[in-house]
């Protein structure tokens, strides 16, 4: 199914590592549950006790999220073909987001004031992935008076305003989570660099209303996405601006320069709930991005299921894209809400000369660009590996599947609207 990466001995020795354990433990794990006469086809019912039972906290908020939990468990458990490795990772997923949303809502209640913190003229980086949006938004955050939910902080969102020493504590775990995660997907920092500190995208605040396009990513289920593309999704985003108050709350203010692909799909919401945002979309030829996203795709659905095919997951992320590209022109052409300010950016001429690029933003965003804000940029790319990452195993496999010409014509309308150039 994949190629063995032509790379040093010490990348070959850690994949085969990661392989044999993953093989082990899913061998070895179903054996093992049969013996202590455990099962881990837990129902969402037996979650919410146990998170319950965890945090002596009983209130999980609003939105409702017994039925987006029911939808992804059902698709889990019929069509995720989960490794045992796989129903283990997504217990502890989703144990840690009802735990989670336990904890947001105990935190309003102990401090109401919480639900003052202003969210103002947020700016939304969206479009297709791959096209450098992490890259932009990390040039932003080199400014102080910008803020970015980071990793640690999404990840484990606790009550509590202004004490570091408490917050140590969801660092450190973060980051021991990243190593495990490393050890056993070795090739997943070549597709997408992740730290404890990195700023997180918007796609895993919304999975704390068990309704974003993150779990997609993750598993095969397909019935959960075709419910996604036709619920309501006003309510998770109402809880996307809880979150970022209880973030600003305990972490301190700023300008909230905010990411994620997925929000192309739900544009509308979005907007709805913050009228005053700001919208960057980021372009880049698709011949260049869709097989990186494959990959990304193939790495996680094969960390959790034995069952990965390559090719499946190909269509699967070439027709969401086609899709995806789709509202990008629609959203152009006929503007969700006329007053919103969008702009576009564009991936040749972001990494050629960024420092151009951030200062054109400043002026669409009315923010001052001070002189401590292009030197700090400039310390950061004389210092950033940004766009520097080892291959992965299934470049050379994704070359054959997907050729450039074939994903430019199946993206031609998106590639005219916007006039973007083919990469060499």
């Amino acid at each position: 199914m994949s190629v063995e990466p032509d790379r040093g001995f010490r990348e070959v020795w850690r994949w085969r590592m990661a392989r044999a354990v993953r093989h082990f433990v899913n061998r070895a794990g179903p054996f093992w549950d049969a013996v202590t006469h455990r099962s881990r086809r837990v129902s969402p019912d037996d979650l919410l006790e146990a998170a319950a039972r965890e945090t002596g906290l009983s209130d999980f908020g609003d939105p409702p999220l017994e039925v987006p939990l029911r939808m992804l468990a059902e698709s889990i458990a019929h069509e995720a073909r989960l490794s045992h490795l796989g129903r283990l990772g997504f217990h502890w997923d989703t144990f840690r987001l009802l735990v989670n949303r336990l904890w947001i809502t105990e935190t309003l209640k102990r401090y109401p004031e919480v639900g003052q913190e202003r969210i103002e003229s947020p700016v939304f980086i969206t479009g297709l992935p791959r096209t450098a949006s992490t890259f932009l938004q990390t040039l932003f955050l080199q400014d102080p008076a910008n803020r970015s939910p980071r990793v640690w902080e999404v990840t484990y969102p606790r009550p509590g305003r202004g004490r570091p020493l408490d917050f140590r504590v969801w660092q450190r775990k973060v980051k021991h989570e990243l190593t495990w995660l490393d050890f056993l997907e070795p090739d997943f920092q070549s597709v997408y660099p992740i730290a404890w500190d990195s700023p997180q995208e918007c796609s895993e605040i919304l999975s704390h209303s068990f309704e974003s396009y993150r779990f997609d990513t993750t598993y095969e289920i397909p019935s959960y996405l075709r419910w996604m593309d036709r619920r309501d999704p006003d309510p998770a985003h109402v809880l996307h601006r809880r979150f970022l108050q209880l973030l600003q709350f305990q972490g301190g203010a700023g300008r909230w320069v905010l990411k994620a692909p997925d929000h192309i799909f739900s544009l509308g919401a979005l907007l709805e709930t913050y009228p005053d945002a700001r919208v960057i979309v980021t372009h880049r030829d698709p011949a260049s991005v869709l097989p990186s996203v494959v990959a990304l795709t193939a790495l996680l659905h094969g960390l959790f299921s034995d069952a990965l095919s390559l090719d499946q997951v190909r269509h699967k992320v070439t027709e969401r894209w086609i899709e995806g590209a789709r509202r990008i022109v629609a959203f152009t052409e006929t503007p969700v809400n006329p007053e919103v300010r969008v702009t576009h950016v564009f991936y040749d001429e972001l990494t050629q000369d960024p420092m151009r690029i951030m200062e054109r933003l400043y002026g669409f965003l009315g923010w001052a660009w001070t002189e401590e804000t292009p030197a700090a940029i400039v310390d950061y790319l004389n210092r950033s590996r940004a766009g520097r990452y080892p291959p992965n195993r299934f470049q050379g496999e994704l070359a054959d599947l997907m050729p450039p010409p074939l994903v430019r014509e199946q993206f031609a309308r998106y590639l005219m609207t916007f006039g973007i150039r083919a990469e060499a």
